[in-house]
């Protein structure tokens, strides 16, 4: 049998009265404030997520989640709005105990928002480009035959 609930955080009390067992979970986030201080992204859209969790191995817990969401990013080029979209499936592993490789537990609660952000963050490109859009290159190719140019006129 599968709990399903409509939360992303979790005591430890609540993971361990489930035992094994797995259980479903599904919710949403609103991370607008984390993008006001980020210049590219210039919107973002309410985040689903859903999800599988279960207990693997004393406090050791894994989630299975499906991020999704639209950013809006700043074209490289125009500085015009491109959206992207964004469909992720990643597994998290917490546990109690920080051996480096896991999310730490801190005060007996497991909380999945710094993790979704985390890799929404991830995804976002270091650089968009508008369809349409003549990327870099062209540019630096015409401008190093204007200075070729300049160099054979002296």
């Amino acid at each position: 049998m599968l709990w399903v609930v409509d939360i992303l955080k979790w005591s430890l009390q609540q993971l361990y009265r489930l035992g094994k067992q797995k259980f479903n979970f599904s919710g949403e986030y609103d991370f607008h404030d984390r993008i006001e201080d980020i210049d590219d992204i210039l919107d973002i859209s309410i985040v689903s997520v859903e999800g599988v969790g279960q207990n693997i191995n004393e406090d050791r817990y894994m989630f299975q989640l499906h991020i999704t969401c639209n950013m809006v990013l700043e074209c490289a080029r125009t500085l015009e709005p491109v959206d992207f979209p964004i469909d992720l499936v990643v597994v998290e592993i917490y546990d109690t105990v920080d051996d480096g490789e896991v999310n730490f537990v801190e005060k007996n609660t497991i909380d999945l928002e710094d993790a979704v952000w985390e890799n929404i963050y991830l995804e976002k490109p270091m650089r968009i480009f508008k369809e349409g859009t003549t990327r870099y290159t062209d540019n630096a190719h015409e401008l190093e035959s204007f200075l070729n140019d300049q160099e054979n006129d002296k």
